[in-house]
């Protein structure tokens, strides 16, 4: 999806703390799941992944939606949700759900948001994947950064909180709620509108985490 002017490996050579860990690993699960389809392996993974758990209400909701996503998990195939992605998500034409950060700023593909975003990436390091079919303000695109910067890699650091919350406000915080809200509310989003409320559940709590900051 998304490369930087290093080569990414995925061992990490410094300490990264458990908090930082999981958001990096739920940020990688969104990008795989808005990028494609789940495999029968990522199918089985969720499913039998453990459920978080955490005190505030917010973290409540997510466990639930959790839970929610591993039972829809361990009840859909692989070909049905196959069928539901490309329904959703693909098709000849306009889709009907358009996981892009420009369409909700300003309303069509490859707009000045785009053109800010790949601003951005370039000062950071990042590049778009020769091989990538989708733009840089793919929300599974964005999640992959956000993994990305969390983390470091071999050649950088992990980003500093306030480097990630300038990203995260600027490129994701003021579409990303509305657009989990569209594949909820889309009559053919089944297994997906799981995957939504999930995702809208750990947006909102790294919205309250940011703002705390």
């Amino acid at each position: 999806m998304m490369s930087t002017s290093q080569p990414i490996r995925f061992e990490q050579p410094r300490g990264i703390d458990v908090e930082d860990q999981v958001r990096a690993d739920f940020y990688a699960l969104l990008a795989n799941l808005f990028f494609r389809a789940p495999d029968e392996r990522l199918l089985q993974a969720i499913m039998i992944a453990p459920e978080p758990t955490s005190d505030s209400v917010l973290g409540d909701a997510m466990g639930k939606a959790w839970a929610a996503l591993a039972a829809a998990s361990a009840a859909v195939t692989s070909d049905a949700v196959h069928e539901e992605f490309d329904q959703l998500f693909g098709g000849v034409g306009r889709a009907q759900l358009m996981p892009y950060g420009s369409f909700y700023l300003a309303g069509f593909l490859n707009e000045k948001p785009l053109a800010e975003l790949r601003s951005d990436l370039a000062r950071m390091g990042f590049s778009r994947d020769d091989a990538a079919s989708e733009t840089e303000d793919h929300l599974a695109a964005l999640c992959d950064v956000m993994r990305a910067i969390i983390l470091g890699d071999v050649a950088s650091a992990p980003a500093t909180l306030e480097a990630q919350q300038q990203f995260f406000k600027k490129h994701l915080q003021p579409w990303i709620l509305q657009c989990c809200d569209a594949t909820i509310k889309n009559e053919n989003s089944n297994y997906y509108k799981r995957v939504a409320v999930f995702a809208k559940c750990f947006f909102e709590i790294e919205i309250q985490a940011f703002d705390m900051q």
